[in-house]
C-alpha cells in the first residue's frame, strides 16, 4: 500500500518524563519529556461513524431477518438518544459479513441519553441485543507520490522475477480476471484499453457493475497505476499478465483518503462477485489478525486468493504490520527495489571526428521525447557550481556535485542552459534523483550519465575540440543494471512483521521500488511502495490461474516455497549487513517471487506455506512438512536448514527497535539433518524440530530462516519460519503507568495533577494532560474517570456506569478545539508509538459533560493474548485525585466554588532531558601565572609606525580560534587576535586608532564594520603593505563615553613561518601609539592524553579538499572498539571517500605528531559515501600508538564561507564502560572574519 498517514506519530526512542512533586525532573523511560499531542482525526474524517457487526441469523427466515436488521439497529441506537443513519449496508452486499456502518450525527453533543450511561458510543452500541461487535470507522489515507510524464518507456521488471520467461512461453494471463479494490481506473488509458471488464463504484455510485469510464473515474491515479502493473499491454510497457482483465472496486472519491468501512465494502463486493483473485493495495498500521478488515480478509482467504500490501512503515522496525495484511491465510506482500535503471541513448560528437554513444538517466526515469542537436560545453565547475553560462540552445556537461539535485537543477537553470547532463563522480551512481521538485522555462533536460563520459569529454576538450549533443525522439530505451547499492534489495519502507499475534507478515516480496505504470489521462508515472508490489503478485497469480490451475492454496504454497531470500541490507549505510545472511523474514517474508520455479517445480508443498514458531509462551517447535513428488521419477531430498539474520526486536525497556534493528550473532538451529526419498506421484511427511538461538528467553531476539529440501532433481524447496524469544503476554503495551499533569500555559511547566487544588474545566478545554506511549500492541486502551475512592480491584469488563466516590463514571472524549475532530476512548487495536504523547479530554465519550466533582483518571490496557473478561490480563493504573467543575456547579463536598487559574508558585521547572558526557578535546584556561614550555623564545616584531589616538588599546593578544587559550598546537591553523579598546571620553569625528602587525601574521580579517548599539562605531581595515591595522571611528564615538571595544580578528601565520616553527614561546609585539603590546603564544606538542583534532584545506579536483583528522591516543584505552560517525545528510556538502582513511600511528616525533602509520581503512570503514561516514576500529593500541580518523569533504556550494563536519566519537572500554563523547562540530573557515565578544563590537554610555 502507499505510505499511510498515522494518527499517532512515531519517533526513534522512548523519552523521559517529569516525576517529582513540584519541580519536574527526568527519569529514563518516562512519557512527558516533550509535549507531543495526540492527534484526533480531522473534523471531516471518520468521527461519528461506526462499523457494527450483527449476530448471524441461522433460522429459516435468515434473509428476511437480515433485510430488517439495519432498520432495527437504527431504531435501537435512536432509543439511546442518538440520531443514526446507515451509511453502508454490508449485509446487502455479501453474506460474509452481517452488519452495517452507521453515522451518528449528534454523538459530539449529546447532553443526555436514555440509558443514563456515560460510556463510549461503541460500548453503548455493543450493549444492544443482537450486536456482535462494533468498531469506530478509521480513516485511511494515501501518501504515495507519482512522478508524471506523458511518455511511456520500455520497462521490464520481469527479469529478476523470471516472469519474462513465462511471457516467452506465451503465458500472458488470457481469460483471467483480477479484482482490484482501489481508487478507480482510467479505462481509456492507452496501456489499459480493453482491459477493464467492469467494476463497481462503491463511493458515490449505486454499487452496480459497470465498465463505464465515468463510473470508475480515478482522481488519485493509484488504482490506474496498480491496474497497469497487473495487465498493461502497450508497445513500450507490459504488465505481469498483459492479457488478464481488471475488475475495479472503487473505494476512494476525489481525495487521497477513504475509510475502513468502504475498504470492507470493496472486499465484500469483490468476494460476492466470485473473484478468484482480489488485490488490495490499501491498509492501516493496525497489525492485528482480528481487526475487522483483517478478520474479514481471513474469511475471504478461505475461499479466494486475496493479495494485500504489507505497508510502508519500515522505519518503525519490527512488529508494525498492517491491516488487512495481518489476516490469516492472506498473501501479504513486501517490496523489492528495481534492479535495473531506465536509461536513454544519446551521442556526443567531437569536432575531432570522434563520437561516443552514451546512456543517460533522467531524474524521474521519463523519456525525453525530443530531437536535439546542440553544442555542449564541458563546465569547469560542477553541477552545484556551474562556472559558465549558456542559452536555451546549448547544453552543459558537468561533473555531478555533492549537493542535492534541486541545487544542481537550479545551478544549471540559472546559468541559462537548455540541457544539462551530469557525469557521475564520487561513486554516487547513475541513477534517478527524485529530490528535484523544480521547474524551469529554459532547462528542458537534466540527466546523469556515467563517469567515463566525463573522462572522454575531458580528453576531447584538452585537444581543443568542440562537442555536440545528439538525442533522437524515437530512440529505444537503454536499460542497464542500477548503479546504487539498494538495487534489487528489500525496500527499506516495507513494513516489518510479525503481527502482534506473531503471525507471518509479509509472506513474500515483489518489485515495488521505482515502478513504472499508467497514470490517468494517458500519462505514465513512476512510484514506489508495497502498493505496487501487491499487484505484481496478483499478476503472477493471474498467470497461474489462467495457465496452470485455479487453486489458491497450491499457488500460495508454491509462491513461498520457491521464493528467493534476499540479503540483509541497511539503506542508511547503503550496504549488505549481517555477513551476507538473508534479511530477517519479518521484513521480506519468503523473499522475492520466482515465477518460473513456481510453475516448473515438480515437488509441491502440501502443508502450511509458512511456520510460525510463536513466542516463548506458545512455542511450537515441531512441525510436519508434507511434500508431493508430482514428477515421473523418484526424488531423494536432503533436509537441512539455513538461518536468516536474527534481529534484536526491542531495546532495554522493550520499545521495538526502529530501522535498521541491531543484528544478533545468534541463530536458530534444526534438530538434525535428514534424507527422504519420495516415489513418483507419492507424498511424504517430514517432521522437523527447530531450536531457539542461545539467548535468554526474554531477549526479544526475532529469529527466522528456512527449512531446505534439496532434491536430487536440482529443485530446492524451502519452508520459511519465524519465532520470537519473548513472552508476548508479558510484553505489555505500557512501559509503566501513564502520567497525568497540570500544564501551565504561562511558563510551560508540568505540575502534579492536583497542584494547589485548582479545579479543571474540561467543557472549556481545560483538563489534565495524560501522557503515554505504546511499546507493543493492545486490543483496547482507555482513559476513564472514576471516583476518588474507586480501586482497581473493582474493575470488571465491560465496566458498569454508576456514580459516587467508588464509581466508574465512564471513558472520555479527546477533542482539541470546538468543532474539531474527536477521538473517543477506549482506543481499540491501537497503533504502537515510541514517543510519549498526551491526551486531554472535554467530555465523556458519548458527548455528555463531566459534572463537578472529585475524580481519578483510570487507564487500562489489555495485553495481547489477554481475555478482556479477566482483570489479570489488563494493565490497570490510577492517577492522584483532582477536581472538575462544570459551569458554576459547586464541587460536592467542597464549601467553596473552585476556579481554574495559573499556579502561583514560580518554583516549577519545565520538563527537560539531562545528559552527561565526557569532553572530546582539552582547552588550557587563561591564567596570569607564569607559563613555561619546552624550547626557545622567539620575538615577532612589527616595524610599521602606528598613527592616530594614543593609548586606545588595552590588550592585543593571539589565541586559539574561539578559545581563550594562548597555546598553539597546529601553527597552520586559524587563530584570533583578541582586540580590546578603551575610550573613556568622546573623540573627534574621523578619529583613527591603529596598531602594527608583525610580518609573520597574514590573512587578517579586514574591511569590516564595527557595530555599536543601534549604530556603527567604526570601520576596520588592514593594509598588507604598511602592515597597519586601522580603525576609523564613526560618529557614534563622538557622543558616547566609557566606550569599550572587545572583538576578535581571525588571522594566521604565513605558511613559510608556520612550517619553520618549533616548540617554544613566541612573543608577539603589536606597536600602538603610546606603547607596544606584547603577548606570549606557546607552540606545544600534541597532548596525547586527549583527543586531538586537526583541520586542513588543500586544492583538489578544481576546488578545495577539507580534511579533518581526529586522533584518539592509546592512553584513553584499553578499549574494545572506537567508533567515529559523521554525516553531511543535513547540508549540501559531501565526503570524498578516496581521500578518507583510518590509520594507526605507530611512531611519533618530538612534537607527538605521527611519523609512521599502518593503514587499516579497509577493515575499519563501515560506511563511506557522499553523505555518510562511519568507521570502527576493533583492536587495542599498543604503547604510545594513536588511532587517526581522516575524513575529507568538498563543498556543495562553493560560495559558502564555511564547511562544517559534526562527528560523534564512541569508545567502548574493555572494562565494559561505553564513553559517549559530546558531539563536536569542526568548522573549516575559508575566509577570515571578525567575531564580537558580546552582541556588538563596542559598548558605551551616552555622553
Amino acid at each position: 500500500m502507499p505510505r499511510l498517514s498515522k494518527i499517532l506519530q512515531s519517533a526513534l526512542v522512548a523519552v523521559t518524563a517529569a516525576t517529582s512533586t513540584v519541580t519536574a525532573v527526568t527519569t529514563e523511560g518516562g512519557f512527558a519529556s516533550g509535549r507531543n499531542r495526540l492527534a484526533p482525526p480531522a473534523s471531516d474524517a471518520a468521527s461519528g461513524r461506526y462499523i457494527v457487526e450483527l449476530e448471524k441469523s441461522t433460522g429459516p427466515n435468515a434473509r428476511q431477518e437480515d433485510s430488517s436488521a439495519a432498520d432495527s439497529l437504527v431504531g435501537q441506537i435512536s432509543s439511546l438518544g442518538y440520531e443514526a443513519t446507515v451509511k453502508e449496508d454490508f449485509t446487502a452486499i455479501s453474506g460474509r459479513f452481517r452488519g452495517v456502518s452507521v453515522e451518528i450525527a449528534n454523538s459530539n453533543n449529546v447532553t443526555s441519553n436514555n440509558s443514563g450511561n456515560s460510556s463510549g458510543v461503541v460500548d453503548e452500541i455493543k450493549s444492544i441485543p443482537g450486536v456482535a461487535d462494533a468498531w469506530p470507522v478509521q480513516p485511511i489515507a494515501l501518501d504515495v507520490s507519482f512522478e508524471e510524464t506523458t511518455d511511456s518507456q520500455r520497462w521490464n521488471p520481469h527479469i529478476a522475477t523470471r516472469v519474462s520467461e513465462l511471457h516467452d512461453r506465451g503465458l500472458t494471463g488470457a481469460g483471467q480476471r483480477v479484482c482490484v479494490v482501489d481508487s478507480g481506473v482510467d479505462v481509456d488509458h492507452p496501456a489499459l484499453l480493453g482491459k477493464v471488464a467492469g467494476g463497481r463504484n462503491l463511493v458515490d455510485g449505486d454499487g452496480s457493475s459497470s465498465s463505464s469510464a465515468a463510473t470508475l473515474t480515478d482522481c488519485a491515479g493509484h488504482g490506474t497505476f496498480v491496474s497497469s502493473v497487473i495487465a498493461a499491454a502497450h508497445k513500450d510497457f507490459a504488465g505481469v499478465a498483459p492479457d488478464a482483465e481488471i475488475y475495479m472496486y472503487k473505494v476512494f472519491g476525489c481525495s487521497d483518503a477513504t475509510s475502513n468501512d468502504l475498504v470492507l465494502k470493496g472486499m465484500l463486493a469483490a468476494d460476492s462477485d466470485d473473484c478468484d483473485i482480489i488485490s488490495v493495495s490499501i491498509g492501516s498500521n493496525t497489525g492485528y489478525a482480528d481487526s475487522v478488515l483483517s478478520r474479514v480478509a481471513s474469511e475471504i482467504a478461505q475461499d479466494r486468493l486475496i493479495v494485500i500490501a504489507a505497508g510502508n512503515s519500515g522505519e518503525m522496525g519490527p512488529y508494525f504490520a498492517s491491516s488487512p495484511a495481518a489476516g490469516r491465510g492472506v498473501v501479504s506482500v513486501g517490496s523489492v527495489e528495481a534492479s535495473q535503471t531506465m536509461g536513454w541513448p544519446a551521442t556526443l560528437v567531437s569536432s575531432g571526428g570522434h563520437s561516443l554513444n552514451i546512456s543517460y538517466v533522467t531524474y524521474d526515469g521519463a523519456k525525453f521525447n525530443q530531437t536535439v542537436h546542440v553544442p555542449i560545453v564541458l563546465d569547469a565547475g560542477d553541477s552545484c557550481n556551474i562556472a559558465g553560462s549558456g542559452s536555451e540552445t546549448t547544453a552543459v556537461l558537468a561533473k555531478r556535485g555533492v549537493c542535492d539535485s534541486f541545487q544542481s537543477f537550479r545551478s544549471i537553470a540559472n546559468a541559462g542552459f537548455g540541457y544539462g547532463i551530469l557525469f557521475d563522480s564520487y561513486n554516487q551512481g547513475a541513477y534517478y534523483f527524485d529530490d528535484v521538485a523544480a521547474s524551469s522555462d529554459t532547462l528542458q533536460l537534466m540527466a546523469v550519465t556515467t563517469a567515463s563520459v566525463g573522462e572522454w569529454a575531458s580528453a576531447q576538450v584538452a585537444k581543443n575540440y568542440t562537442l555536440h549533443l545528439k538525442i533522437e525522439s524515437d530512440a529505444q530505451p537503454a536499460a542497464f543494471a542500477a548503479e546504487v547499492p539498494s538495487a534489487g534489495q528489500v525496500s527499506s519502507y516495507t513494513s516489518w512483521g510479525p503481527t502482534y499475534e506473531n503471525g507471518f507478515s509479509p509472506i513474500v516480496s515483489a518489485p515495488g521500488g521505482i515502478v513504472y505504470g499508467a497514470f490517468p489521462d494517458g500519462r505514465f508515472a513512476i512510484s514506489s511502495g508495497t502498493s505496487f508490489a501487491t499487484p505484481y503478485i496478483s499478476g503472477v497469480a493471474a498467470l497461474w490461474f489462467a495457465h496452470a490451475k485455479k487453486d489458491r492454496a497450491e499457488f500460495v504454497r508454491r509462491l513461498t516455497s520457491t521464493a528467493l531470500a534476499l540479503p540483509a541490507f541497511d539503506i542508511t549505510d547503503g550496504k549488505v549487513v549481517g555477513g551476507g545472511l538473508a534479511a530477517s523474514l519479518a521484513q521480506q517474508g519468503a523473499g522475492l517471487v520466482d515465477a518460473a520455479k513456481l510453475f516448473d517445480y515438480t515437488t509441491v508443498l502440501l502443508s502450511e506455506p509458512t511456520l510460525s514458531l510463536n513466542d516463548t509462551d506458545n512455542r511450537v517447535s515441531t512441525h510436519t512438512i508434507r511434500i508431493q513428488n508430482t514428477g515421473s521419477e523418484e526424488i531423494t531430498y536432503n533436509i537441512s536448514h539455513v538461518a536468516a539474520s536474527t534481529i534484536s526486536s526491542r531495546n532495554s525497556i522493550w520499545y521495538p527497535n526502529t530501522y535498521y534493528p541491531p543484528l544478533l550473532s545468534a541463530a536458530g538451529s534444526l534438530s538434525e539433518a535428514k534424507t527422504v526419498t519420495v516415489a513418483a506421484g507419492a507424498t511424504s511427511d517430514i517432521e522437523v524440530t527447530l531450536s531457539a538461538p542461545d539467548v535468554t528467553a526474554e531477549s526479544g531476539a526475532l529469529w527466522s530462516g528456512k527449512i531446505l529440501l534439496a532434491g536430487s532433481n536440482d529443485e530446492l524447496l524451502t519452508v520459511p519460519y519465524i519465532g520470537i524469544e519473548a513472552s508476548t503476554y508479558n510484553w505489555t503495551p505500557l512501559h509503566h503507568s501513564p502520567e497525568s499533569y497540570r500544564y501551565d500555559q504561562t511558563d510551560g511547566s508540568l505540575y502534579p495533577i492536583d497542584y494547589q487544588g485548582l479545579a479543571y474545566r474540561p467543557a472549556e478545554f481545560d483538563s489534565p494532560e495524560v501522557y503515554f506511549a505504546f511499546r507493543y500492541g493492545t486490543y483496547e486502551f482507555s482513559v476513564d474517570l472514576v471516583g476518588v475512592d474507586w480501586k482497581t480491584e473493582q474493575f470488571s469488563y465491560p465496566p458498569q456506569h454508576s456514580s459516587g466516590p467508588r464509581a466508574w463514571y465512564g471513558s472520555v472524549r479527546f477533542q482539541g478545539y470546538e468543532g474539531g475532530g474527536y477521538m473517543d476512548f477506549p482506543m481499540r487495536e491501537v497503533v504502537r508509538f515510541n514517543l510519549g504523547a498526551y491526551t486531554t479530554f472535554r467530555s465523556f465519550a458519548n458527548g455528555t459533560d463531566i459534572p463537578s466533582g472529585r475524580y481519578r483518571i483510570f487507564t487500562r490496557a489489555l495485553r495481547i493474548f489477554g481475555d478482556a473478561a479477566n482483570p489479570a490480563d489488563w494493565q490497570l493504573f490510577l492517577s492522584d485525585p483532582f477536581s472538575i467543575q462544570l459551569g458554576d456547579d459547586p464541587i460536592p463536598g467542597q464549601n467553596t466554588t473552585w476556579t481554574s487559574s495559573v499556579p502561583a508558585s514560580t518554583s516549577a521547572a519545565t520538563t527537560t532531558m539531562t545528559t552527561a558526557a565526557a569532553p572530546t578535546t582539552t582547552s588550557v584556561a587563561t591564567t596570569t601565572a607564569p607559563i613555561s614550555v619546552p624550547g626557545s623564545t622567539t620575538t615577532l616584531s612589527a616595524t610599521a609606525t602606528p598613527t592616530g589616538l594614543a593609548d586606545a588599546f588595552t590588550s592585543l593578544k593571539l589565541q586559539r580560534l574561539q578559545e581563550d587559550a594562548p597555546f598553539i598546537i597546529d601553527p597552520a591553523a586559524w587563530m584570533e587576535l583578541h582586540v580590546q579598546i578603551s575610550l573613556p571620553s568622546p573623540v573627534p569625528a574621523d578619529s583613527v586608532i591603529s596598531f602594527a602587525v608583525p610580518p609573520e601574521i597574514t590573512d587578517i580579517a579586514q574591511d569590516v564594520q564595527l557595530s555599536a548599539s543601534g549604530a556603527q562605531a567604526g570601520h576596520a581595515s588592514f593594509d598588507p603593505e604598511t602592515r597597519l591595522y586601522t580603525i576609523e571611528l564613526a560618529e557614534w564615538t563622538t557622543w558616547h563615553k566609557n566606550m569599550v571595544g572587545n572583538f576578535f580578528v581571525m588571522c594566521r601565520f604565513t605558511p613559510e613561518f608556520a612550517a619553520s616553527m618549533r616548540q617554544g614561546t613566541y612573543v608577539v609585539q603589536f606597536p600602538t601609539v603610546g606603547r607596544v603590546h606584547e603577548a606570549s603564544t606557546y607552540y606545544t606538542a600534541v597532548d596525547r592524553s586527549a583527543v586531538y583534532e586537526r583541520l586542513s584545506i588543500a586544492p583538489f579536483d578544481g576546488t578545495s579538499l577539507y580534511t579533518a583528522e581526529v586522533e584518539v591516543p592509546s592512553s584513553l584505552g584499553p578499549w574494545d572498539f572506537v567508533r567515529l560517525t559523521t554525516s553531511h545528510a543535513a547540508n549540501s556538502d559531501g565526503f570524498v571517500c578516496a581521500n578518507s582513511s583510518v590509520v594507526v600511528g605507530t611512531a611519533l616525533d618530538a612534537e607527538n605528531r605521527i611519523t609512521a602509520s599502518t593503514d587499516v581503512t579497509a577493515s575499519a570503514t563501515e560506511v563511506c559515501n557522499v553523505k555518510n561516514f562511519r568507521a570502527v576500529y576493533n583492536e587495542t593500541l599498543a604503547g604510545d600508538e594513536v588511532l587517526r580518523f581522516t575524513v575529507s569533504s568538498i563543498q556543495g556550494d562553493r560560495d559558502m564561507w564555511t564547511l562544517s563536519v559534526a562527528y560523534l566519537l564512541d569508545v567502548q572500554l574493555s572494562n565494559g564502560t561505553m564513553v559517549l563523547y559530546d558531539q563536536r562540530t569542526l568548522a573549516f573557515e575559508k575566509n577570515p572574519r571578525l567575531r564580537t565578544w558580546g552582541f556588538n563590537a563596542f559598548e558605551g554610555e551616552r555622553a
